[in-house]
């Protein structure tokens, strides 16, 4: 049975505030796989000092304060969580029966409205949704019993959210302090498919450890992700800056000051973007239009360079910066592995060619590509990018020798797999893969390169507004033929 009111208690430790300091609570802030450590450092950088990294996130002790400075400016989390009870759970009319005692109007008030999701695993209870509405019925019971009046259930923008998590026929009921998914923003309004995710992106950023030293350039920017993640890193903006709301706003223990303490706090630490230290490349006009639409939610449109092209046809170079690159994955664009391998080539080969003194983030998925790479991995971060593991690889990219070719001698035919990528995005490519050496290892001297086009430029074309229809004064190459054809 529950025999404790959490709500009470915290009433009862907030009146000793003022004489002991802030009371602290138990919280539960979820991560994605393989993030825990990483989460726990930009806790600890927050200001947060009773932290504990366990399986999928961070158990932590909280004030109100400390809350609202997690749910605001956390890059990495996904959800903030308050255990409110735990139990034994190994059906669901014990579900239903510990949970209906619970004084749920001392959490929702009279008009508001309510959302409860549910994971669950090792249990007798084996359908989440079932789980969700047995708890819900409970929350439901429990408040018209006491006060007579029913909830209503939103399930996109509650004001209040509760989560039950069932694992080893052992339920833990807790409170949200965020609003849902923190990996959600607010100034996402356009996407290409299989977009990364906000917190995967500042994980990535952060596992490069950048912070706006160095400049840096994505090479396959989609719908300009890393292009803001970077920007909020390197001007201090907190995560939840664009949302409309934290999700604890509608909460019985709200304190409107001590947020605004917070707000204020942060606000005063933010700075401008220089002008040029972020570049966002890509080859679809569709992912520019995007990158652009996203920008403008933001603060950052004039400051970041939009470069519409091939990355094989970047002129370069590329020297002491970060390069990010989340490729095109065969999953994702039905491609042959013959043409993946040689679209991982080319990577390996624009890194070598123009990116000499960079540090490189590539994400590869599970397998062998990352062996197309030329470089041998420094580092390796495993993430789960939606249903695909993909391993975030850290390449230190030297300088090449005046006098040394590179070590593939094999011409690379990367137009091959990015004509898997024109035919996905549905747009015609025009692909002249860059001459390559193909002189063998022993002979010093390198093949000439071929002269770059007077008329290529490395500045995105102003955006039209997406599906509006090409000019016919420019034509297009028709691409060449998927490998095998």
């Amino acid at each position: 049975m529950i025999t404790s009111d959490p709500l009470s208690a915290l009433d009862e430790t907030q009146q000793a505030e003022g004489r002991k300091g802030p009371a602290r609570h138990a919280f539960f802030i979820s991560t994605p796989r393989n993030l825990e450590p990483l989460l726990a450092d930009e806790l600890r950088d927050l200001g947060i000092v009773d932290v504990k990294p366990t399986y999928l996130g961070v158990d932590a002790k909280l004030s109100r304060e400390e809350v609202y400075r997690v749910v605001y400016a956390s890059r990495l989390a996904s959800r903030v969580l308050r255990p409110l009870a735990t139990f034994p759970c190994r059906n669901p009319e014990e579900l239903y029966e510990h949970a209906v005692q619970f004084n749920w109007a001392k959490i929702l008030k009279e008009g508001q409205t309510l959302k409860v999701s549910a994971s669950v695993s090792d249990s007798a209870i084996t359908h989440s949704q079932y789980a969700a509405l047995k708890l819900k019925d409970a929350v439901v019971d429990s408040l018209r019993e006491r006060t007579g009046a029913r909830p209503s259930i939103d399930r996109e923008t509650p004001d209040v959210r509760l989560d039950l998590f069932l694992r080893h026929d052992q339920a833990t009921i807790s409170l949200y302090y965020s609003d849902g998914i923190m990996h959600r923003r607010g100034y996402r309004i356009q996407a290409v498919d299989a977009p990364l995710k906000e917190n995967l992106a500042a994980a990535v950023l952060l596992f490069a450890g950048w912070k706006g030293e160095k400049p840096l350039v994505d090479v396959f920017c989609g719908s300009g992700t890393f292009a803001i993640e970077g920007a909020m890193i390197a001007t201090h903006t907190p995560a939840g800056f664009f949302r409309e709301s934290q999700g604890f706003e509608a909460l019985p223990d709200f304190s409107p000051s001590l947020w605004e303490k917070v707000k204020q706090e942060f606000t005063k630490g933010i700075l401008p973007l220089p002008k040029g230290l972020i570049t966002s490349v890509d080859i679809s006009a569709r992912a520019m239009a995007a990158t652009r639409a996203n920008l403008a939610r933001t603060p950052w449109l004039d400051a970041v360079k939009l470069v519409q092209k091939d990355f094989t046809k970047l002129e370069g170079p590329y020297t002491d910066k970060v390069i990010v690159a989340n490729p095109p994955y065969g999953v994702r664009l039905e491609d042959t592995t013959e043409g993946l391998k040689e679209f991982y080539k080319a990577i390996g080969q624009f890194l070598k060619v123009k990116c000499a003194g960079s540090k490189a983030y590539v994400l590869i998925p599970a397998g062998d590509l990352d062996k197309e790479i030329w470089f041998k991995p420094e580092r390796r971060l495993e993430i789960d990018n939606g249903a695909l593991a993909v391993g975030v690889t850290e390449y230190s990219i030297l300088a090449q020798r005046d006098d040394a070719p590179p070590k593939h001698a094999k011409i690379l035919k990367a137009g091959d797999a990015l004509t898997a990528v024109s035919a996905h995005l549905g747009e015609s490519v025009d692909y002249t893969p860059a001459p390559l050496y193909s002189t063998p290892p022993h002979v010093s001297k390198p093949a000439p390169a071929a002269t770059t086009p007077a008329a290529a430029s490395e500045e995105a074309p102003k955006s039209k507004p997406v599906g509006s229809k090409p000019s016919t004064a420019t034509k297009t190459k028709k691409p060449p033929a998927k490998p095998g054809k």
